[in-house]
């Protein structure tokens, strides 16, 4: 449900979806492997080494990772409506965003940047809904940035299968 303080009380959603909060790769056998072999190789340099610390470290981030790489991601709510946006039940009005862009692919979603320099962009995953009539609705409420695309942390999230 909407903030009432920030949206107006009778004001119904354009759009509304459920979908996964991050994307989920399937990992096969290859994949443990793989990472699995990489940690006991920088494990080994570094006990070699003496570096007991940078083991350790190498050692919890390699069982976080995979304990991570099992979970599930969680579905969560996004809704469009004409004063703004509400992502998991946190709302944000369209005049305290500064722009919005597109990803598209195989998990498509609408990115969103809040002004100031160190500000967190907002993720909206679009799931099932068609990402241009979002985009079209989007547009007509903040200046869209088309050059923009997926950050180098997509990339590696997708190439790492994360």
């Amino acid at each position: 449900m909407p903030d009432n303080s920030t949206l107006q009380t009778d004001e119904k959603p354009v759009f509304t979806w459920k979908a996964a909060e991050t994307a989920s790769y399937k990992k096969d056998t290859l994949w443990f492997v793989l990472i699995s072999l990489a940690a006991l190789a920088l494990i080994a340099f570094f006990v070699w080494d003496k570096n007991w610390t940078a083991a350790g470290v190498i050692a919890a981030a390699a069982f976080a990772l995979m304990s991570f790489s099992r979970s599930t991601s969680r579905k969560i709510t996004c809704d469009l409506y004409r004063s703004g946006v509400v992502i998991d039940g946190k709302t944000y009005r369209y005049a305290d965003l500064k722009s919005f862009w597109m990803i598209y692919g195989q998990h498509p979603a609408a990115r969103f940047s809040k002004p100031g320099r160190l500000s967190m962009h907002i993720n909206m995953p679009i799931a099932e809904e068609d990402p241009e009539q979002i985009r079209l609705f989007l547009s007509k409420y903040l200046p869209e940035e088309a050059d923009k695309g997926e950050d180098i942390s997509d990339v590696l999230t997708r190439w790492f299968k994360l």
